[in-house]
């Protein structure tokens, strides 16, 4: 039986929730798990219990799409110096491990102290790049 359009992006929403719930669970110290689209708009996402937000939904909307956007400017650069392994963004407040797969991007936050260990990062990679 062939799959129409709708049951396969169902499909898809599903196997990124999985991802960020697999995600998370792979360290303590890991704030938040979420999957945007090329477009910056959020597919799904999870936040560690007792953490508060530290974006407002516009703040949310406009790091996404800044990311978004950044990812595919950042593709177009592939052919000459190769494809992105990750980013890694550190702020004040909080460090951020961003992820590529196609079009789907995986945005993961930790605490300002936290650097998240080569070992950590690799294990991250691998499940977001399942489809």
């Amino acid at each position: 039986m062939t799959k129409t359009p709708i049951q396969k992006w169902e499909k898809s929403l599903e196997t990124f929730k999985t991802n960020c719930k697999e995600i998370k669970s792979l360290s303590k110290s890991i704030r938040y798990v979420g999957v945007i689209n090329e477009y910056g708009k959020t597919l799904t996402g999870t936040l560690k219990s007792g953490i508060k937000p530290l974006f407002s939904r516009n703040q949310v909307r406009d790091e996404f799409y800044a990311i978004s956007t950044f990812m595919k400017l950042r593709n177009k650069t592939n052919h000459s110096i190769g494809s992105l392994n990750y980013i890694f963004l550190n702020h004040q407040k909080v460090s951020s491990i961003i992820l590529q797969n196609n079009k789907i991007i995986y945005y993961i936050t930790f605490p300002k102290n936290v650097i998240p260990t080569e070992s950590l990062i690799k294990k991250i990679k691998k499940i977001s790049m399942r489809e």
